[in-house]
């Protein structure tokens, strides 16, 4: 029977790290090929015993050399931005080569597919691209993930005019109001949005590099009031078929009650008040028992108002948001609507 691995030195906890950082601690060659360690990538060694991720491998590389940091989609997936699709998980093997150029294999793909490689910098001297990394030189300042997580990563508006090359416009605007929106402080944690519109609209118009005019019609679509990817999707269809640009979040009230004053009604995701329409989008809390016995009692506490309640769904935002663009259009045309 093999005898289990020594221990690692407890000064080496991480779930990846590189093979400057063992021998400097005299883990041995050998020790390093043991059964409980894997090679992810040439002098990058993961412990099987736990679970890997992207922040994990970039952390290493940020531990070896303090000139690296997170750009591109990788910075955007470390930030929490609302990547579209596969986009937004987490990168932690190699990809297969793409071709062959001079005998080297080549990783960057061709057309409009998108690198999916883990995508670090430095302003250094530009490193050689591999099947897990891909590497840009960027002379420039960036910021630490959190104060104690000794990763570097470019800022939050840096990140997203870099993402401008690669994302579609809606996928920019959604982007663009998850940076802007004002957050609920009782839930998160925080009481400013990360950035606002004309710091974003300003960044937008100095920014001179790929999909700059991508980026600034997108900002130019950007709300402060979006709560979520889907919210913005919705709010984008409905404008892209001519109907009016609803609004996001805004509270409304119905008629007074005796002794009580106006009835709440609560928040929707999106409304047009001149019709008195409203469309919420059930996400996966709304499901909860709780929470869905609250969203019926308010629902009805609307329809009693006069307003009508269209709610819809992940399967509404497929086909460019076909399903819910046809309900909506037939609520606001029953309020009175017309199209001009």
């Amino acid at each position: 029977m093999p005898s289990r691995p020594r221990p690692l030195p407890p000064d080496l906890p991480f779930a990846a790290f590189t093979t400057e950082e063992a021998t400097g601690l005299d883990v041995s060659s050998a020790r390093l090929r043991a059964s409980d360690l894997r090679s992810v990538a040439r002098g990058l060694w993961a412990r099987r015993d736990l679970p890997l991720t992207e922040l994990d491998i970039v952390a290493a590389y940020c531990r070896q050399d303090p000139a690296v940091f997170a750009a591109g989609l990788t910075a955007a997936r470390l930030w929490k931005f609302p990547l579209p699709g596969t986009l937004s998980e987490g990168v932690v093997e190699p990809v297969r080569p793409t071709g062959q150029r001079s005998g080297r294999s080549v990783f960057r793909p061709r057309g409009n597919w998108v690198d999916t490689r883990i995508h670090l910098a430095t302003a250094g001297v530009r490193r050689r691209e591999t099947a897990l990394l891909r590497w840009s030189f960027l002379p420039m300042e960036p910021t630490l993930l959190g104060s104690d997580s000794g990763v570097r990563i470019t800022s939050r508006i840096r990140t997203y005019l870099d993402l401008g090359g690669t994302l579609r416009q809606d996928a920019l605007v959604a982007i663009g109001d998850h940076l802007v929106r004002r957050p609920r402080s009782k839930f998160e944690g925080r009481a400013e949005p990360y950035t606002t519109c004309v710091d974003l609209a300003d960044a937008t118009q100095r920014f001179s590099g790929r999909g700059a005019r991508k980026l600034r019609r997108a900002v130019d679509q950007v709300r402060t009031s979006s709560d979520s990817p889907a919210e913005t999707r919705l709010r984008l269809a409905f404008v892209a078929a001519g109907l009016p640009e609803p609004l996001a979040n805004v509270r409304i009230s119905g008629p007074v009650e005796a002794d009580e004053g106006p009835c709440d009604l609560g928040e929707p995701d999106l409304h047009w008040p001149q019709w008195k329409v409203v469309v919420e989008h059930e996400g996966p809390h709304h499901l909860r028992a709780e929470q869905l016995a609250k969203d019926i009692s308010r629902g009805d506490r609307r329809r009693a108002a006069g307003w009508q309640e269209v709610r819809t769904t992940a399967d509404d935002l497929s086909f460019g948001c076909r399903k819910a663009v046809a309900r909506v259009r037939a609520a606001l045309v029953a309020g009175g609507w017309r199209p001009s």
